[in-house]
């Protein structure tokens, strides 16, 4: 494994964060407050820290566990999160997996009624060296309740966050910590608690001290929690930011969301493009809208931020649209003689966007990069979702591996209760890690994979790769790897 990720990620690119861990004393059990002690302490009310909260909530078996769950941003409602009729800039792509762990805690039902999910059921994907590429549309779907099908769903984060905590309030063994952070882990200790009795504890920036057999953390890729306890990562930095908007389409769409079947009318194919500098997307949103996710380096992306809205939308439009290059020629007519082959990719004609009406929202740009914690556990500390991985969103997978680990843990949490253990023994914890390390690892080097392949812009590698995206029609399991990404499996097998 270890020789698999020297040859993935150069290693130059590598950082070594936080490479030692504080032993200092920790408080004893003897003087606490006895209303201050929880089963667990979730730190982090987002979209991975609420689910996990809300599956505690929602399992008769793990129902009557304390729980407190910290969010240090003000929280909104549902009505709130759907007052503007523009969708936010921020977005989630969501594989099936996680839509039935929704469905699992009862959610995802508030989540539909807010009519701002849209599925969509097509992928079209292709290289900037050629109008040779993917199209395809998977038949291995679940029924999202309206007889329609379903690659994924596109949906704003706010919405689904908003969606889990209001049912995170319906749960009576749940208290929620608005508007605060953890200011301190009081001096954790690895030694102590995992030999003694003595619960960890946190401070919340409001100085209450909280102690709990569990603490979870879910507080995102720069996990304060983390920082606190020196948790050492590896990663890479991309050097590249995240361009991100939203547009409207001019797209006519009926009560239920549905738009016309006409090519230049529907609003469920997601549209991908590898470019020189990294792949730009867009993402199809409910009611004619769509979100554009552009991954470009850190000059280019000051540029579009800079761009006023009409010659930005100009370099969406040719971003996806402009003719591609020809150097590569000769190389597919070699290739074509050479395996006797007729390419059967997207033509020329085939690539089209639906008609862009306007830029609706400001851009906004975050930086990329992977991360890989190498300790999942600590004596009763548990990290989860981008806490313990960040991989790069050219894949959409980020926060579907948060909600895998989050069934994950909460399976084994449900384990120990039913089996009479310590919610927070070492020996139940070291299990999610052996469970979800390999997963996790596994997607983040296929996406890093991709990410290498694609934006390797020598003249072979570009022949190659474009070459092999027009013939991905006559190469079934290629297209099936490149499906299972998308639904949230990797591409990498090994042990």
């Amino acid at each position: 494994m270890l020789r698999l990720i020297n040859k993935t990620i150069n290693k130059n690119d590598l950082i070594k964060i936080n490479n030692s861990k504080r032993f200092c004393s920790t408080t004893t059990n003897s003087t606490i407050n006895k209303d201050n002690i929880y089963d667990i302490i979730i730190i982090g009310g987002g979209l991975v820290g609420s689910t996990m909260a809300c599956s505690i909530g929602n399992n008769n078996t793990t129902k009557h566990l304390k729980v407190a769950l910290i969010e240090s941003s003000k929280i909104q409602t549902v009505e709130q999160s759907i007052s503007n009729a523009i969708p936010e800039i921020r977005t989630i792509s969501f594989n099936n997996q996680t839509i039935e762990l929704f469905k699992s805690i009862n959610v995802w039902d508030t989540i539909k009624s807010t009519k701002r999910v849209n599925p969509f059921n097509q992928v079209r994907v292709w290289d900037t060296s050629g109008f040779e590429g993917i199209h395809f549309q998977d038949n291995d779907i679940i029924d999202d309740g309206n007889n329609t099908t379903a690659m994924g769903y596109i949906i704003e984060n706010n919405i689904v966050t908003s969606s889990l905590l209001s049912k995170v309030k319906q749960f009576e063994n749940i208290e929620l910590f608005e508007q605060l952070s953890v200011k301190s882990m009081n001096d954790y200790n690895e030694e102590t608690i995992r030999t003694t009795s003595i619960l960890p504890s946190v401070t919340l920036s409001n100085d209450q001290q909280l102690h709990a057999k569990l603490i979870i953390g879910a507080d995102g890729g720069n996990s304060i929690l983390k920082k606190q306890l020196q948790v050492p990562s590896i990663g890479r930095v991309y050097n590249q930011k995240a361009v991100v908007c939203t547009l409207k389409l001019g797209i006519k769409q009926d009560n239920n969301n549905n738009s016309s079947n006409n090519n230049n009318n529907n609003n469920n194919t997601l549209f991908q493009r590898f470019l020189p500098t990294g792949p730009i997307a867009l993402l199809p949103l409910a009611n004619g809208y769509a979100n554009i996710i552009w991954s470009t380096n850190l000059m280019h992306a000051q540029y579009l931020l800079e761009l006023d809205d009409e010659s930005f939308l100009e370099q969406v439009k040719d971003s996806f649209l402009k003719s591609p290059s020809t150097s590569n020629s000769s190389f597919f007519e070699i290739a074509s003689n050479l395996f006797n082959l007729n390419p059967k990719g997207l033509s020329g004609n085939e690539i089209y966007l639906p008609p862009i009406e306007g830029l609706v929202s400001k851009r906004a740009s975050f930086p990329l990069r992977i991360d890989h914690t190498f300790n999942y556990t600590l004596p009763r500390v548990c990290f989860i979702g981008d806490a313990s991985h960040l991989v790069h969103p050219m894949a959409g997978q980020g926060v579907n591996l948060g909600m895998a680990d989050v069934k994950t843990l909460s399976s084994i949490i449900e384990q120990s209760v039913q089996s009479g253990y310590d919610i927070g023994d070492a020996m139940m914890l070291k299990r999610f890690e052996e469970i979800r390390k390999p997963e996790n690892l596994k997607m983040l080097l296929s996406i890093d994979t991709l990410f290498n392949l694609f934006t390797n812009n020598s003249i072979f590698v570009t022949g190659l790769r474009n070459f092999g995206m027009s013939l991905l029609n006559n190469i079934s399991p290629l297209k099936n790897l490149i499906i299972g990404v998308s639904k949230g499996e990797s591409i990498l097998k090994f042990k």
